[in-house]
């Protein structure tokens, strides 16, 4: 007769993905929305190696042009990156939560065939992506546009051993890549250092996202 193990199983080193629906979304999409396609029929893409399809610059300038909605969009990420972060136990401030600002935003549209390359934000502790409007994208049709995420420990769990995998469902992802689905009004929310990337879109309609980077304010 086996005899019964007291066997305590505990995920570690998981990687926060944030995701939450902007309040008043409708009305930020409409003028933002407006505001992007305005400013991409009149100003060419920002160099960027990662994407195909047409991106601003990645600075603050966006504000010049979309601030209206754009102060409204990030009320609400700042006070999520808040709730989400606390001081560590090397401040002599732990469990206090600390402010966020915008440093870096910029739009991206893309059409058929758009999409980003793999790559991280660098220098930031919280970056995201707000969807403006996903486009054709449905969960019902393979149309593509999905956020790509990727384990930051590489492929090495399945490369060691392809054939097996962890017993825990919560464990599943490990090597793999997830895809997140998006919606329209949709904001998403991980740490910097994530690599990630946008599935090919295969859809007709523009895909219009709002991506940023956020860092602390550490004298308040």
């Amino acid at each position: 007769m086996a005899r019964q193990l007291d066997l305590s199983v505990r995920p570690i080193f998981s990687t926060p993905l944030l995701v939450f629906a902007v309040p008043d979304c409708a009305c930020i999409n409409q003028e933002l929305k407006q505001a992007v396609l305005d400013h991409e029929s009149t100003q060419l893409t920002y160099a960027d190696r990662e994407v195909i399809g047409w991106s601003s610059p990645h600075d603050m300038s966006m504000m010049e042009w979309a601030g209206k909605p754009l102060k409204q969009l990030f009320d609400a990420v700042t006070q999520v990156a808040e709730l989400a972060t606390e001081f560590s136990g090397r401040t002599g401030r732990t469990a206090q939560h600390p402010h966020w600002q915008v440093v870096e935003i910029w739009s991206n549209v893309q059409r058929n065939g758009g999409t980003n390359g793999y790559h991280a934000h660098p220098g930031s502790y919280w970056s995201g992506v707000y969807y403006v409007d996903v486009g054709d994208i449905t969960d019902m049709e393979d149309k593509g546009g999905e956020l790509q995420l990727f384990d930051p420990r590489g492929c090495l769990p399945r490369m060691l051993a392809p054939y097996l995998r962890y017993s825990l469902p919560e464990l599943h992802d490990a090597g793999n890549t997830i895809s997140f689905t998006p919606a329209t009004g949709q904001c998403v929310m991980f740490p910097g250092w994530q690599h990630h990337a946008v599935a090919p879109y295969k859809g007709v309609a523009p895909r219009i996202s709002v991506a940023f980077n956020l860092e602390p304010i550490l004298n308040k």
